[in-house]
């Protein structure tokens, strides 16, 4: 039997923090495409904590493969 995995989704989960949330909130991004540049990422970050007046404490990325049995 062989396994063959395949990409199926990408989510990326920012974590904030700021007065509001001074434990942390996070946001969770879907349909992030498999390859994304570190660029983007910022850009995303940074967007996020103009919007929110938050600071950007951390971010995971979250990938969902499938895997296919022949």
């Amino acid at each position: 039997m062989s396994m063959e995995r395949q990409f199926k989704s990408a989510k990326l989960q920012v974590t904030m923090v700021g007065d509001q949330h001074p434990k942390g909130v996070t946001h969770l991004f879907n349909n992030v495409s498999q390859q994304f540049e570190n660029e983007q990422l910022t850009s995303l970050t940074e967007a996020v904590a103009l919007l929110t007046s938050e600071e950007c404490v951390g971010v995971n990325v979250i990938t969902t493969d499938h895997i296919a049995l022949a």
